[in-house]
């Protein structure tokens, strides 16, 4: 089969520029089973969507599959409704968080054949394998169509893999890689860098995140993570990465060895991850930083012990704030994810997330809370009657600083105002508490990021912080 793959972008002229690991997993599972493979990725390549189309049509394809979350939907649905009418031989499929919660969408209204839901890479390489023989496709684990009477039906669940080293490593040459190695990263530098996905799945059941890898987590082996980073120093000259994972932090015994063999075969290499607050101790800390860990990422999310427990978080802000104070004592630099607008949400609430930070000396964009098709969050909101139209608001979704459900008893305004108030608060006491070296770093990443649109947004909350 000729397969080519399309990694939308959010449609708005914003660039993410994070390297798209499913889809790159899916091209090398395809390509590994045989098939012939191609990509046209409009966020590394910053295409619109007639030159993408126009791509995907010289590629000459029997399948087009669409990956990217869901906030890249109304591009999957522009360019699906397009190669129907234009290429309707051409069997489309999709997959990632939006066609595994909200399948319906894609067959119904963006002309998908299938969806796949959860992990991809075997169901991708089955399907094609069904289509290349001829054979039912619709008997393959883990798909979603739709039937005559255009009802959409499921076939059997395809289970988690057990063993994710037997998964090949991203297909990454297939992509413009070297516009993804060279961009700004996360820390706004532009050393090179490049994740590794080393684990899959979260135990946890926070409302406003969606389990497309389920609650189990599932590890590679470090010697398989670490012959990863290898590799790409070898190949790609890399300088720094980092594990996205939902929960890098996890397993004590797995940071340790990881670590371990990180300090043994890279010496000086760099890199991040995401972390739980509950989860980390001296030890863990201390043997990251030795191999390399100079920044970790801990969600947060809000200082008000209530709404915590409302977001099913089952950590304490106690928990957090002692998380940060240690990873800062043991030399690595401490973030925090924030969001505001939860149900719940007052003045008072928020101005403990600001205390929080106070104490934490720590500051961060704070998001607002977005409930996302296949959450806990989600599906309250809607039996409010908070989303009355499901295909709209997923075509509204973007970035979450973008307020699109009010959860609050506040009218949109005054949310809005308590926001740059709070952000604003918060960026006056960090930055004032070191002001000669932190002003200045400060502005000069958010130059970097955003140009000069980011210091008007530092000086507005800057001085929205001075209200009340």
């Amino acid at each position: 089969m000729k397969v080519t793959l399309l990694y939308p972008n959010f449609g708005t002229g914003h660039r993410s520029l994070y390297f798209p690991q499913g889809l790159a997993y899916v091209a090398a599972a395809l390509e590994n089973a045989g098939h012939e493979v191609a990509v046209v990725d409009m966020e590394g390549n910053d295409l619109d969507s007639p030159e993408a189309f126009r791509l995907i049509s010289d590629s000459r394809p029997d399948m087009v599959g669409f990956g990217g979350m869901i906030t890249r939907y109304k591009i999957v649905r522009e360019l699906g409704r397009q190669l129907k009418r234009e290429m309707p031989n051409v069997f489309l499929m999709a997959g990632n968080s939006g066609a595994t919660t909200v399948p319906e969408l894609y067959l119904k209204s963006a002309g998908m054949d299938a969806v796949v839901s959860g992990e991809g890479e075997i169901t991708a390489v089955e399907l094609a394998d069904a289509l290349n023989a001829r054979s039912d496709w619709r008997r393959v684990p883990g798909l979603a169509f739709l039937d005559e009477a255009g009802h959409t039906v499921f076939s059997p669940p395809r289970p988690l893999l057990d063993n994710l080293d037997l998964l090949p490593w991203p297909a990454r040459d297939l992509f413009p890689l070297e516009k993804y190695l060279v961009s700004r990263d996360h820390r706004g530098k532009t050393e090179r860098h490049l994740e590794i996905v080393a684990s899959r799945g979260c135990p946890h059941g926070c409302v406003y995140c969606y389990h497309i890898y389920g609650r189990t987590i599932r590890r590679r082996s470090p010697e398989s993570i670490v012959d990863e980073a290898v590799h790409m120093v070898e190949k790609y000259g890399i300088q720094y990465t980092g594990f996205p994972d939902d929960l890098f932090t996890s397993d004590k015994a797995f940071v340790l060895e990881t670590c371990r063999l990180l300090k043994q075969r890279l010496p000086g290499i760099g890199w991040s991850c995401l972390g739980r607050a509950s989860t980390v101790d001296r030890e863990m800390l201390r043997a990251m930083r030795e191999a390399g860990c100079d920044w970790i990422s801990y969600g947060v999310e809000t200082g008000s012990p209530e709404l915590l427990r409302r977001m099913r978080r089952t950590v304490t802000p106690e928990q957090c704030l002692d998380a940060i104070r240690m990873t800062r004592e043991e030399g690595i630099f401490p973030e925090g994810s924030f969001m505001i607008g939860m149900f719940g949400e007052t003045r008072e609430t928020v101005a403990e997330t600001v205390e929080f930070c106070k104490q934490a000396d720590i500051t961060a964009p704070m998001l607002f809370v977005t409930p996302y098709p296949g959450t806990p969050l989600f599906e309250e909101a809607r039996s409010m009657g908070l989303i009355p139209d499901l295909e709209a608001y997923v075509l509204s979704l973007e970035a979450a600083d973008r307020l699109l459900v009010n959860l609050t008893d506040m009218d949109d305004d005054e949310l809005h105002s308590l926001r740059e108030w709070a952000m604003g608060k918060a960026g006056r006491n960090y930055l004032l508490r070191r002001p000669f070296t932190r002003i200045p770093a400060l502005l000069a990443k958010h130059i970097s990021l955003r140009g000069m649109e980011g210091v008007r947004r530092d000086i507005v909350e800057f001085f929205a912080g001075l209200r009340r």
